[in-house]
């Protein structure tokens, strides 16, 4: 499975909103940035309590990219 597929289910069954999210890729020299933006609503579920939920969500995506030998930052953008 690919990162961004993960991290789009994940995403989904957290917000109220699955409609709205959107992740873009980019693609660097070294690193994948996935760039993930929900609704306005949602940013708060997405990043949790002390950023608990982002955490977990960054630390599965770095799991599953060293897995592939490759490196991807995961950015919440509001």
């Amino acid at each position: 499975m690919k990162e961004k597929e993960l991290v789009e289910q994940i995403v989904k069954a957290l917000v109220d909103y699955p409609e709205d999210i959107s992740i873009k890729v980019v693609e660097g020299e070294k690193s994948t940035i996935l760039e993930l933006k929900v609704k306005t609503e949602d940013i708060g579920k997405i990043i949790g309590k002390k950023g608990r939920i982002a955490k977990a969500i960054r630390t599965i995506v770095s799991a599953i990219a060293v897995k592939n030998g490759r490196r991807v930052i995961l950015e919440i953008l509001d």
